[in-house]
C-alpha cells in the first residue's frame, strides 16, 4: 500500500474595490495583477485552490467572505479548507478591513509583520477551533509575490508533509545594496553569478517575470564575489 497526502485546500480571497479585471482603468483604478496568476502559483507550490472570490473594500464584507456562502458556494469556514489567503489591506489604518474582521472572529496572530521588504505588512493568522490559516498578503504584487514564497511556500510544504525548497547560495555578479531590513531581489544567473533586476519596485512584476531566482539581500547588503542566498522559482 502506498501512502499518499491529499493537497491543501485553498482559498482565495482578492480585496480591492479599485482594480478592475478588463478595459483601461480609469484615474483611481489598477488593473487586476491577482486574479490570473495568483490561484496558479497556488498550485505551483503544491496547494489545491478550492475558491476564488472578489471582496470589496468594507468590514462587512471581509466579514461576510469568512462566514457566509455565496450561492452554490461554502463558506470559507465551511469549506474545510486549510488555508485562507488574502490580498490587500493587511495595514494597520481604517481602510484595511482584514485585521479586524479576523480579530472579531478570534483569530490568533502567528506572524504579525516580517522584517523583509517587499512585503513587511504580512500576516499569518489562525481561525479559532482548528480553522484554516490565514496568509494576509499586501496588496502590492511584488510584495505580495515574495510574501508567497517566504510564508505561503513553507507553509503549504508543512500541510502537505513535503519539504520546502532550500535556498542555495551563489556568488553576487555585482554589488548588492543592503537596506533597513532584509530585501528581497528578482534576479537572473549569467556564468553561475547573481544579477539583479530592474523594474523592481513592490508594485511591480516586470522584474520577477524575468528573473531566474530571488536574491535574499542582508541588511548590510552583499559586494561583488561574495555569496548570497537566493530562493528558486517554482515556474523555473
Amino acid at each position: 500500500m502506498l501512502p499518499v497526502r491529499r493537497r491543501p485546500r485553498v482559498t482565495v480571497l482578492l480585496t480591492g474595490s479599485e482594480v478592475v479585471e478588463d478595459g483601461i482603468p480609469e484615474p483611481g483604478q489598477v488593473r487586476d495583477a491577482f486574479g490570473p496568476q495568483l490561484p496558479t502559483f497556488v498550485e505551483l507550490l503544491g496547494g489545491s485552490v478550492d475558491q476564488v472570490r472578489r471582496v470589496e473594500d468594507t468590514a462587512r464584507a471581509m466579514l461576510a467572505a469568512l462566514t457566509e456562502a455565496p450561492s452554490g458556494m461554502a463558506s470559507v469556514l465551511d469549506a474545510r479548507c486549510e488555508v485562507v489567503i488574502t490580498t490587500g489591506g493587511t495595514g494597520h489604518s481604517r481602510a484595511d478591513h482584514v485585521r479586524s474582521a479576523l480579530e472579531e472572529l478570534g483569530a490568533v496572530f502567528l506572524i504579525d509583520g516580517l522584517a523583509q521588504r517587499p512585503g513587511h505588512p504580512t500576516f499569518l493568522a489562525r481561525l479559532p477551533e482548528g480553522g484554516p490559516f490565514v496568509v494576509g498578503l499586501p496588496g502590492n504584487p511584488l510584495a505580495a509575490m515574495s510574501s508567497m514564497l517566504t510564508i505561503a511556500e513553507p507553509l503549504l510544504a508543512k500541510l502537505h508533509g513535503t519539504p520546502a525548497p532550500v535556498p542555495r547560495t551563489l556568488p553576487a555578479g555585482e554589488e548588492l545594496p543592503g537596506q533597513k531590513v532584509t530585501a528581497l531581489v528578482p534576479a537572473h544567473l549569467a556564468d553561475g553569478a547573481v544579477h539583479p533586476r530592474d523594474k523592481v519596485g513592490s508594485a511591480m512584476l516586470r522584474g520577477l517575470a524575468h528573473a531566474d531566482v530571488v536574491a535574499v539581500v542582508p541588511p548590510a547588503g552583499v559586494a561583488a564575489g561574495a555569496d548570497v542566498e537566493v530562493l528558486p522559482l517554482p515556474w523555473r
